[in-house]
């Protein structure tokens, strides 16, 4: 006949302490590798570029931002993610923080370069490059006119930042570059046309508006395209008073535009609050030189 052992609730608990005690102690801890060393490091390198970008209306940590961002993608170099990001952090910072108008190019065209890089690895771009004749350009234009919808992106931030680089330079040398501009965002508005709250529709209202033999009315539907896509986006009144109404002479929708930006919830849009506050500032500087601006 068995026996049956009674166990207080005090031994039982001990027996169970000695025995994960024994089991422990059999384990041997898996050693700390470099390889997992250099996975931290990666780690905590993106997570400060994140919580930094996230933070970017402090002119501090949008600088920070970019600094770990680049930091990330020396070390992922494949990671589109970061790379996406870093093409829009450098247009972030050119535009809204940046004071110093070389270093502002310099931020634009890294920012576009790097936006290049990554639609030259779409298989349609190379494709197309390889059997489109023509010079460079032509090439080009024919390219990423069928580069895929997983490109997107890119497109646009090379698109945004060559933009904003060519807004400070000579009618010429705007010219020059008008049919790449034009190219890289028809094929954004072909995909996705309200892409970055009305981004495209919001290109084409300012390129047009300060294009030489362009009817105002081609900026005007721009502008207002991208208004009803997202009206809560307060760079595109800021962009349509700058071009549009003091190219037109209205001075009364110029205010309004900018008033509207002034006196707007800047939170309406969560992922670009730090942009509307920017936009809010800037409502604020052109309002102040109204004056100057339609002498």
């Amino acid at each position: 006949m068995c026996k049956v052992y009674k166990l207080t609730l005090a031994q039982f608990t001990q027996f169970l302490l000695l025995f994960s005690l024994a089991i422990t102690a059999c384990k041997t801890p898996a050693p700390y590798t470099q390889k997992d060393a250099y996975k931290e490091n990666v780690q905590y390198i993106k997570e400060q570029a994140y919580d930094n970008w996230n933070k970017r209306s402090n002119r501090k940590n949008a600088i920070v931002a970019t600094f770990f961002l680049e930091k990330a993608l020396s070390l992922e170099p494949d990671n589109l993610e970061i790379g996406l990001l870093l093409s829009r952090a450098y247009h972030f910072e050119a535009y809204y923080i940046e004071p110093d108008p070389a270093q502002k190019d310099s931020l634009f065209m890294m920012g576009a370069r790097l936006a290049t890089q990554i639609v030259e690895q779409s298989a349609a771009y190379q494709n197309a490059i390889s059997s489109v004749q023509g010079d460079s350009m032509v090439k080009v234009t024919g390219a990423v006119a069928v580069v895929e919808k997983e490109y997107l992106s890119a497109l646009y931030w090379w698109a945004a930042n060559i933009g904003r680089y060519l807004s400070t330079k000579s009618v010429r040398m705007r010219l020059d570059y008008r049919e790449l501009g034009e190219a890289l965002m028809h094929r954004v508005l072909a995909q996705d046309p309200e892409f970055f709250y009305g981004g495209p529709y919001r290109f084409f209202g300012a390129l047009y508006a300060r294009l030489p033999g362009v009817e105002l009315s081609r900026s005007e539907e721009y502008f207002q395209k991208a208004v009803d896509a997202y009206p809560d986006y307060l760079g595109t009144y800021v962009l349509r008073a700058r071009f549009l109404h003091t190219k037109a002479g209205d001075r009364e929708k110029f205010r309004a535009d900018l008033e509207h930006v002034i006196n707007a919830d800047p939170a309406q849009i969560p992922d670009v609050m730090p942009e509307n506050l920017f936009e809010q500032k800037f409502a604020e500087e052109l309002l102040a030189n109204e004056n100057m601006l339609f002498e």
